[in-house]
Formats: C-alpha cells, sequence, structure tokens
C-alpha cells in the first residue's frame, strides 16, 4: 500500500535555529513521525504561510489530490498550515465530492512550529498517515486530522490560536477520533457529487452595527453572488433589506452565513427579502461553496440546489448528528 504525502509549508515545517528560519522538506516531517504502516511517497508543492494561500492555490492542491487519487494512490495526506487548513481541506472536499470507493483524503497541520521542544508535527503526520492507509476510511470525507481527532472538511473550525486543542467541529462532534493508533469513526460518511469547477471570486461581507448600505451595494455590481456574514438567526441590520432585495432582483445570488451557528437555510423571511441561508456553513466556507456552486450550474436556481447539498442538518438535542 502506498500512501502520498503532499506538503504545502505551513507551522509544521517552519523551524528557527536561533537566528534565521527556514522550511523543513515534507520528506523529513515524514521521516521524522515514522514507522508508518504502509510505503510513503512525498512531494512538496507550496511553501510559507498558509494565510498567504489564494482560492486558487487551493484548488491547485486539490486538484493535486484528485490526479494521484486518479493515478492510483490508495491514500493522500496534505500537511498544511493550520490558518487556512479548514479551508483548503474544504475547496478539497467541494471538488471531490464523497463517494463509496474513493480512497482516504487527509490534512493535518501543527499548531507548534518544527523546532518547538514539544512540536506536534510529528504526532499529527502519524496519525494522518495511519488514517490514510486504512480501509475504515475509505468512502468518507475529506478529513482534517489533528490532536488525534477526525474533522469533517466542512464542520472542522480553527477556534484557537494558541493552543494544540485548536479545533473543533462544534455543533457537531468529531467524526471520528485516534484510538491506540487506529482510526475510529463515529457515524456514516453523507454520499455528495463533485463541483466541477471553481468560478471568480465571490466577495464576503461582514455585517456591523452601523453599515452602511452603500458598501452591499457597491459588492453586488457585476457579480453573480455575494455572502454577507450576519447575525444570529441570519439576522441583518434593516438599512442592507433594501439593497439585498435590490440585489436578488438584479439576479444577484445572496447568501446569507451566520457569525453563529444555524442550520437555517430558507423560509419565508429569507424570500421575502432575497435571499438564501448558508445552512451551517461559516461564511468562509459558505464562500467557497457558492463559489464551487457557481462554477458547476449556470442557472441561478440549479446553483442554489448545488449549494444546499452542503448545508448542516442539526438537531439541537443530539451533538452527535453529522
Amino acid at each position: 500500500m502506498t500512501v502520498h504525502v503532499i506538503a504545502t509549508g505551513g507551522t509544521i515545517a517552519s523551524y528557527y535555529d536561533g537566528a534565521d528560519w527556514t522550511s523543513i522538506a515534507g520528506a523529513q516531517l515524514v521521516a521524522e513521525a515514522g514507522p508508518h504502516p504502509c510505503e510513503v511517497v512525498v512531494e512538496d508543492i507550496a511553501t510559507g504561510p498558509s494565510s498567504n494561500l489564494t482560492v486558487d492555490e487551493m484548488v491547485r492542491i486539490a486538484q493535486r489530490v484528485r490526479v494521484l487519487l486518479d493515478d492510483g494512490a490508495q491514500g493522500v495526506v496534505v500537511t498544511h498550515g493550520t490558518d487556512t487548513i479548514e479551508l483548503t481541506a474544504f475547496v478539497t472536499a467541494l471538488l471531490l465530492g464523497v463517494d463509496a470507493t474513493r480512497q482516504p483524503v487527509v490534512f493535518t497541520g501543527s499548531m507548534r512550529v518544527h523546532s518547538h521542544a514539544d512540536s506536534d508535527g510529528s504526532r499529527n503526520v502519524r496519525d494522518a498517515i495511519a488514517v490514510a492507509a486504512d480501509p475504515a476510511a475509505i468512502g468518507r470525507e475529506v478529513l482534517v486530522c489533528l490532536e488525534g481527532s477526525l474533522h469533517a472538511a466542512e464542520h472542522v473550525v480553527k477556534v484557537n490560536a494558541n493552543s494544540v486543542d485548536a479545533f473543533t467541529s462544534a455543533p457537531f462532534a468529531a467524526l471520528g477520533a485516534m484510538v491506540n493508533g487506529t482510526a475510529v469513526f463515529h457515524s456514516d460518511p453523507a454520499l455528495r457529487p463533485p463541483a466541477t469547477a471553481v468560478a471568480a471570486e465571490v466577495p464576503l461581507l461582514t455585517a456591523y452595527p452601523g453599515i452602511d448600505p452603500s458598501e452591499l451595494s457597491r459588492l453586488t455590481h457585476g457579480v453573480r453572488a455575494v455572502v454577507v456574514e450576519a447575525f444570529g438567526d441570519l439576522n441583518v441590520p434593516q438599512q442592507l433589506w433594501g439593497p439585498i432585495h435590490q440585489a436578488w432582483n438584479d439576479g444577484v445570488l445572496v447568501v446569507l452565513a451566520s457569525r453563529s451557528f444555524t442550520a437555517t437555510r430558507d423560509g419565508d423571511g429569507l424570500a421575502l427579502l432575497g435571499a438564501v441561508g448558508a445552512g451551517g456553513l461559516t461564511a468562509q466556507k459558505a464562500r467557497l461553496a457558492v463559489m464551487a456552486a457557481l462554477g458547476t450550474h449556470t442557472d441561478r436556481d440549479a446553483v442554489i440546489r448545488f449549494f444546499h447539498q452542503f448545508s448542516l442538518s442539526y438537531d439541537a438535542l443530539d451533538r452527535s448528528t453529522s
């Protein structure tokens, strides 16, 4: 069995020797994390902080994953900076979809630099390769493996910039965990078709108290869609109602995504306003999902249907719902 590792830089590869910062090659990261339960082939395709990545670069990483899978890789691991690991993993999830036979794809990184006395990088790389080589991970969502937890790309969010326990799937439970070096999954995957492409940039506006409505009007000019980060259960300041309604009438898809979790994606109020809800996706992920939907369909109704495949179904009485 062969697992391919794509190294893209980030904190996991950052080394400080007391004078200068250098980037550790993927082969060294893999060797230091071994031994592994499979043969491992490594390639480096990017370096530096993941906060520098563009969506096009995220797409290129996802496309490289797809090529490796098409060429017969039995698992793929991507080492990645944690600032945007959840976004590149989600772009990869959008472009790969979920089917019962797809080999595992696992993202991992670290919160501590390689030169830290107790870096978490080797543990995470070792776990990620073990998951990618595990038949139990075949046919699953794109996974993010950090600190012994296995998260779905659509769920996972970085919530702490100063702790190794920095990621959560809340309000959902993690999909699984590493137990004695073996992946144990707690739920079944949901099958989903892939996007065919990721469209041009979609603007993202964060609503704030006292926002000038012209900010939204300016962003909606000449675009096919816009995402607005709203409050609570998709509430926006009243002065944005008019620009949202006008944008919708002009053919622009307006998506509302909340700062806090809400699974709302439609309803009479949203229909009257002229918007759809992100269905639990964060604003950043809603933007990427809209871009994928626009890259796959041209008709707005078809775009909405495709976009809403990524809505997160949630039962407030059951934290394990996926």
